[in-house]
Parts: C-alpha cells; structure tokens; sequence
C-alpha cells in the first residue's frame, strides 16, 4: 500500500469522527440525540453524560487517528463501531431499513480500520 493511500484513509477516518463529535456536541439537535438515547434507556443527566461522553470519545479518536496512528487504536476504534452498531440494532432496528444506511455504512468503516490494522502489522 501505498504512504499517500495509507495517509488518505487516515483523514478520512479522522474526518468521519471528528464530524460525528462535533454533530454530537450540538450541531444535531440535542433534544433528537436525547430522544434516541431515552429508546436505549438512558434519561437524564447519565443520558447527557452519555451524550457528551461519546461525543468527546469520537473528537479523540479523530484527533488520534491524525496524530497518533497506531494498530490498538484501529482494534479500539472497530470495537467501539462494533458496540455503538449493537446498541444501534438492538434498540434502533428501524436504522436497517432506513433508506440511507446509516448502520450499513458501518461495515465499509470496519474494512477500512482492517487495512489500516493490516498495514500497521506489515511496517512493524
């Protein structure tokens, strides 16, 4: 694989998490993101801390993934895909169907954290 492919699935990745933070962090309205964590569960102030949390979790990722690129954090960044997936199916399954993918999009993701994890486990 080639330095500038490697580099341009990192920006991507990195951009994909830093995007979804800061969508999180406000831009989608909280009220919705609340409404979706109450189907999970999740009320009140663990429901905002939950909210938050996950939001400055996605920011790091990204942040990481451009700065401190390394084969853990491909194997923690599909785990946490992996989870936010599961919780998504189990108490969100109209995401399947929705005509946009937006758990079907996971699996490219997943692919794209297995390269990155291959190609890290050839350099070292």
């Amino acid at each position: 694989m080639r330095a500038l492919d490697l580099k341009l699935m990192r920006y991507t990745l990195a951009l994909v998490w830093l995007v979804t933070g800061a969508l999180s962090l406000g831009i989608y309205p909280q009220q919705e993101s609340l409404l979706l964590l109450e189907r999970v569960g999740l009320r009140g102030d663990i429901a905002l801390l939950v909210l938050y949390g996950a939001a400055a979790l996605d920011l790091a990722l990204g942040w990481l993934t451009l700065a401190r690129p390394a084969p853990w954090l491909w194997k923690t960044q599909a785990a946490l895909v992996i989870a936010y997936s599961l919780v998504i199916a189990l108490y969100l399954p109209e995401f399947w169907l929705h005509p946009f993918g937006p758990l079907l999009k996971n699996l490219p993701i997943l692919l794209l954290l297995w390269l990155l994890h291959q190609y890290a486990e050839k350099k070292s």
